[in-house]
């Protein structure tokens, strides 16, 4: 009964607990957490080439069905614009040649730039001597006595 009033064992002896083995050594973590970030990089740079890769061919796969679309759809508009194409469409919808055509003349000037494109536009006289030399421009520009 001794034991209720002294828990802990007699009031000379100390429990001992069971000391730590050692301390943690933070150079040996840190070299630890290096080696497997080390480990890990070429993973994800590998991870992310092949992704990139896959996204390029994804791309280019869609580049090259896009410029099928677009081939395709340039021979349908060749193909509906065709003047034979377009008579026979007008014959079929009841539609004639006109027998009297009405002339309309228009006194008002067109717009100040001619908005037509660069084909019908009147051409414009070129220069037949050759264009000065450079040197000649800058001796002009100097100030010579008199």
């Amino acid at each position: 009964m001794a034991a209720i009033n002294h828990p802990f064992g007699a009031a000379g002896r100390r429990i001992l607990f069971p000391a730590p083995v050692g301390r943690i050594n933070w150079w040996v973590v840190a070299a630890i957490v290096v080696v497997g970030v080390s480990a890990t990089l070429p993973v994800l740079q590998n991870s992310t080439a092949t992704d990139d890769g896959f996204a390029i061919q994804r791309a280019r796969a869609e580049q090259v069905r896009l410029n099928g679309e677009i081939r395709q759809l340039e021979s349908d508009v060749a193909r509906l614009t065709s003047l034979a194409r377009i008579q026979r469409r007008a014959l079929d919808l009841g539609l004639s040649p006109a027998s009297s055509p009405y002339f309309v003349t228009v006194d008002e000037p067109g717009p100040a730039p001619a908005k037509l494109p660069a084909e019908y536009l009147p051409r414009t006289a070129s220069e037949t001597g050759s264009p000065e030399p450079w040197w000649q421009s800058l001796i002009e520009w100097l100030p010579l006595p008199d």
